[in-house]
């Protein structure tokens, strides 16, 4: 039984298989790119909320990049799974981090390369940022929910899960 969400698949192995060492931090913009070629952005809207719903927080980073898609505006976990799957792949020390502002969620990548740890929010353009998300330095006026090695570690695996936050 699977584990973890980020546990690097051959085919997530193979995406990152070019990305030369060392990680830098243009290679953690490299490695973005990579995961954007694979994926397309599906509607989200009332035709497609129910199955949205449906797949949140259940899919591993295999699964994301197998199916080839996420949907718009409720992107931010698959792609940050996804996006430290590929990390992992590569050796690289990685944190899954829940944010939250008010009733808003949010999903960012934590990075450890050799000078240090990155903050990357994967649709921010100022990317990635030098730094950790703690209780006191929070990022971009998003305040630290949890962390974690995935969304199934901080006990993220359905919908309704999101109660766990905004309350």
């Amino acid at each position: 039984m699977i584990k973890s969400q980020i546990e690097p698949t051959v085919e997530i192995k193979e995406l990152v298989k070019d990305v030369k060492s060392p990680i830098t931090f243009d290679s953690l913009i490299q490695i973005r790119d990579l995961m954007y070629v694979k994926i397309i952005f599906r509607p989200y809207d009332d035709s497609t909320r129910e199955q949205e719903k449906a797949i949140r927080w259940k899919r591993t980073a295999g699964e994301i990049l197998r199916d080839g898609y996420v949907y718009s505006e409720k992107a931010c976990t698959d792609l940050t799974v996804l996006y430290i799957a590929l990390c992992q792949a590569l050796g690289l020390e990685t944190s899954f981090v829940k944010v939250k502002n008010g009733e808003r969620v949010h999903s960012i990548a934590e990075i450890k390369l050799d000078d240090g740890w990155y903050i990357f929010d994967i649709f921010r353009k100022n990317i990635p940022v030098k730094g950790l998300i703690t209780p006191d330095a929070p990022f971009a006026g998003w305040q630290l929910w949890q962390k974690g090695r995935d969304a199934w570690d901080i006990g993220l695996t359905s919908f309704d899960d999101i109660n766990k936050i905004i309350i």
